[in-house]
C-alpha cells in the first residue's frame, strides 16, 4: 500500500525515520510520532449497500453464511 505524505520535506523525513526505525535507532513510539505528524489520515469507509439488495428489496440475510 502507498503512502500519502502531507509534503515532499516530511516524505523526506519520514522515510529518514523509518530508515532509523528500521535500524532500531528509534523505538516503534517515535516512529508513531512521525506516523501522525508526516502521513496524511487515513479517512473511514463507509459501509456500501449491495446493489441487488438495494433493488431487489431484500436484507442482507440472505446473503450471510449460515451460523
Amino acid at each position: 500500500m502507498s503512502k500519502n505524505y502531507k509534503s515532499d520535506a516530511m516524505a523526506a523525513i519520514h522515510e529518514t525515520m523509518a530508515a532509523l526505525h528500521d535500524a532500531g535507532a528509534i523505538d516503534k513510539q517515535t516512529m508513531r510520532h512521525f506516523d501522525e505528524a508526516c502521513l496524511t489520515p487515513v479517512r473511514p469507509l463507509k459501509p456500501k449497500r449491495s446493489r441487488l439488495s438495494v433493488s431487489g428489496n431484500m436484507s442482507a440475510k440472505p446473503f450471510s453464511p449460515p451460523t
